[in-house]
């Protein structure tokens, strides 16, 4: 049986997967690593299915497992802020699959060292399987105690180590373990997936101004647009059209997570990237978010081609700061500034 019919796309993955589960000969430590969206997890769980022979704790990301698993906790007393707030430090399923997810922002190294000494630190007869999820918010720290097991695992035991951002994963951890880089779904197989699942309206311009990513095609074609992206046309349209443009980008940022703010940032690229095709008159067709023409039709007079080729390395920057753990509010008020600067002479 193969539990991967729930995972959209990357069919050259499950294959060798399913043939080096087959053959005995699939690496211990594997690390899959992809944008978000691209259901990364629910790759991680089907091969860990697939290495125990079961459907460990549920095909969807895992949320209908992590649901019940709140509901148990409510029910036995705890307050629904509080359940809603942390997450547990390990998450079980019958002894044979462990799940470690960051509670609240991050991943911490204690709950590694309650894994390994309350649960996996023996050899067993039959496998079983980690899953560390969000390995783009575990410290230097956590990374270097995981290091030992992963080099000389017990017996049947495989981890599977699962982030968006492997240029965050030290170098140490990534030669030891198998790489698996989630791509994008195809367009016809994702259009068929949302038709399926019972999606309406335009799904074809939902899936491709999605770029092939999952997750994002089904929050287009439900709500007609994705906030993240949204903000970033707004920042975009802020930049050279208000007087009080600083206060009013700072303000529209508040709250918001590290994850949706590099969200923010990589759609900014792809929006420079449009701007610069409807400047040199490519079609809208070959635009990925040809929705956006007429907005970006009215702000273009005033971005230079040389304007926004600067967003690239200014988005970049900034991710790279996020990832080095620079605050927030900082990173957001250098990339406000360095657009207005790029644009200042267009103003």
């Amino acid at each position: 049986m193969s539990f991967f019919e729930t995972v959209l796309g990357q069919h050259q993955v499950k294959e060798q997967i399913t043939t080096l589960i087959q053959d005995s000969a699939l690496p211990h430590s594997l690390l899959l690593y992809g944008e978000t969206g691209l259901e990364s997890t629910s790759m991680a769980i089907a091969i860990g299915s697939q290495l125990v022979g079961r459907q460990i704790f549920s095909p969807d990301e895992g949320r209908t497992f992590l649901s019940t698993i709140e509901q148990q906790r409510i029910e036995s007393g705890e307050s629904e802020s509080a359940v809603k707030d942390k997450g547990l430090p390990i998450y079980i399923d019958q002894g044979q699959a462990f799940w470690i997810r960051p509670m609240k922002i991050q991943l911490s190294v204690e709950q590694w060292y309650t894994l390994l000494e309350k649960y996996i630190n023996v050899s067993s007869d039959t496998p079983r399987v980690v899953i560390v999820e969000g390995f783009q918010t575990a410290n230097t720290v956590l990374a270097n105690a995981m290091l030992k097991t992963i080099e000389e695992p017990p017996r049947n035991m495989y981890f599977i180590i699962v982030t968006t951002n492997i240029d965050n994963v030290l170098p140490t951890i990534v030669s030891r373990c198998m790489l698996i880089g989630m791509q994008p779904v195809p367009e016809e197989e994702l259009v068929q997936a949302l038709t399926k699942e019972g999606y309406t309206g335009d799904i074809r311009r939902a899936v491709r101004s999605a770029r092939g990513n999952p997750t994002l095609a089904r929050q287009w074609a439900q709500a007609g647009g994705i906030e993240s992206l949204e903000k970033a046309m707004g920042v975009l349209e802020c930049v050279v059209e208000r007087s009080h443009f600083f206060t009013t980008l700072a303000l529209s940022f508040e709250g918001l997570s590290k994850e949706v703010v590099l969200d923010v940032l990589s759609w900014l690229r792809v929006l420079a990237r449009d701007m610069l095709a409807l400047r040199y008159g490519t079609e809208s067709e070959k635009m990925i978010l040809s929705e956006y023409r007429f907005r970006m039709q009215m702000i273009l007079p005033r971005w230079s081609s040389k304007s926004l080729q600067r967003i690239v390395p200014i988005t970049l920057e900034a991710e790279q700061a996020l990832r080095l753990n620079v605050r927030l509010s900082l990173v957001i008020d250098g990339v406000i500034l360095a657009l207005r600067e790029a644009v200042k002479e267009d103003i």
